[in-house]
């Protein structure tokens, strides 16, 4: 079940520990406020109602899809059967618009050996200049226009525009119905797996002699196949009764929880799993947001980031005590449970925060109910290791 997506900072090793602790609430939903690809909200439900949140888009879309959804994913033969037809149309189209630049990328994934490799690809970036010029404004070719050579090759950006545009149509940044968040999903999954990286996209891999074998055979992936592929992969959590009580939200945390202290129905508990290293988490998926937004964003940086992305204060060293700070009170003034994961090398300890004694001051009662050593996965965060051992510090306090 669920999707099966890699995230930074994900507590799949800690989901039983942290949905033994929320059974012993009280009764009634559970939100998770920093839901990511939702490894928690599959450990507890479908026990009791599973409310998700996220900042992030596509993880917000992950968190609708696994617990709202009414509608089934669709598998690859029933896929290949409505889609294969539009998607050919829309391929050979921009393949016959990029004809040139594809010539250049054949002959740079046919190179025999790295200088003969070099010299195509420098052709290549000059050619793809010419094209995001010539045909950039043909749209739906987002990922050709703004990303060919980079994350993916000019042939897998074609094809990640071709697929879009057989599922959302001419106009892909409108409203997802839920058998197309399904398929976004599943392409989002797919664009981490061809991809040229280390498994996110903070930064795109440079090809040099001793691995550009593998930067060639990671470029001919095929996303076609690899998206039917990826479509026979997921499944929501539950039954459809059970999903009809759940909602997913897509909000900042901190402007989430006050706003739900008046609503007519509020979570029991709230789980939190907040940030606690300055990596901001926009900057490792920023093309996973681009993929469902669509919206020919303002790119910068060496990783060709979205203009104006997400930034949360958790990860902000002198924001980061206050932010805990306002999680704790806004739940406590909910009236809810709170359980907390926060490791001791957290920025907010480094800030002289007692997380202890933090809840201690809005909830009746608190407790540490586990410190678990485990490695938490950086992806290769560019400000240490791809692991660092952490003891993780899993808090309760009840309302």
């Amino acid at each position: 079940m669920g999707v099966n997506i890699s995230y930074m900072g994900t507590k799949r090793e800690l989901a039983g520990a942290v949905a033994d602790v929320i059974s012993t609430c009280a009764q009634g939903p559970m939100l998770d406020v920093f839901s990511g690809m939702c490894s928690v909200g599959e450990a507890v439900g479908p026990v009791r109602p599973v409310w998700t949140n996220d900042a992030q888009v596509f993880a917000s879309e992950v968190g609708a899809a696994l617990f709202t959804s009414q509608t089934l994913p669709l598998r690859s033969q029933a896929i290949a059967d409505r889609f294969h037809t539009t998607y050919r149309i829309a391929l050979s189209r921009s393949q016959e618009m990029w004809s040139s630049q594809l010539a250049i990328e054949q002959a740079l994934l046919e190179a025999p050996n790295f200088d003969t490799f070099d010299l195509q690809r420098a052709s290549l970036l000059d050619a793809l200049q010419t094209g995001a010029r010539e045909n950039g404004l043909q749209r739906p070719t987002l990922f050709a226009s703004q990303y060919a050579d980079s994350f993916f090759g000019l042939s897998q950006a074609l094809e990640i525009d071709a697929i879009v545009e057989a599922v959302r149509g001419q106009s892909p940044n409108l409203k997802m119905s839920e058998s197309q968040r399904w398929l976004m999903i599943a392409l989002g999954r797919t664009m981490l797996r061809i991809s040229t990286t280390t498994g996110h996209f903070a930064q795109y891999l440079n090809p040099k002699p001793n691995n550009f074998r593998t930067f060639q055979r990671q470029r001919r992936r095929r996303v076609w196949k690899e998206w039917l592929e990826s479509n026979d992969e997921l499944d929501p959590i539950g039954g459809a009764e059970w999903r009809r009580q759940n909602v997913a939200f897509n909000e900042d945390t901190l402007r989430l929880l006050p706003n739900l202290r008046n609503a007519a129905e509020r979570p029991s508990v709230v789980y939190a799993d907040p940030p606690y290293t300055n990596d901001q988490y926009s900057r490792y998926y920023h093309l996973l947001e681009t993929l469902i937004l669509y919206d020919y964003p303002s790119i910068t940086g060496a990783g060709r980031y979205r203009d104006e992305r997400f930034v949360t204060r958790f990860s902000l060293k002198s924001q980061s005590a206050s932010a805990i700070s306002s999680l704790v009170a806004a739940v406590g003034q909910m009236g809810s449970d709170l359980v907390l994961s926060y490791p001791t090398n957290g920025l907010a300890y480094s800030k002289g925060i007692n997380i202890e004694e933090l809840l201690r001051c809005h909830f009746r009662s608190v407790e540490v109910c586990h410190a678990i050593a485990h490695d938490h996965s950086t992806f290769g965060a560019s400000k240490g290791p791809s692991k660092s051992s952490v003891i993780e510090k899993i808090y309760l306090g009840r309302s």
